[in-house]
């Protein structure tokens, strides 16, 4: 959570508890769960979306709709089940 994602939303804070033996140079801080599920979704697609290759995301679902027909063929559903 970044401090204006933290006063954006009003989130509650806290002491980094003393047995954290993670790398952390802040005051307090905030879980990620205080956000509501459909915000953090939000935040989550925001951050990755950007990063995603067009290609890639084209070539994925073109396989899996080849396998989701093969199955499908195999169950004896579709145009060229047996």
């Amino acid at each position: 959570m970044t401090d204006q994602q933290i006063a954006d939303h009003q989130l509650p804070t806290a002491r980094p508890k003393a047995s954290d033996q993670r790398s952390f140079s802040g005051t307090s801080t905030t879980q990620a769960e205080a956000l509501p599920p459909d915000v953090l979704a939000a935040v989550l697609k925001a951050a990755i979306t950007p990063h995603r290759d067009m290609r890639v995301l084209a070539a994925l679902l073109e396989r899996e709709d080849d396998e989701r027909r093969r199955l499908l063929q195999g169950l004896g559903y579709g145009p060229d089940a047996d």
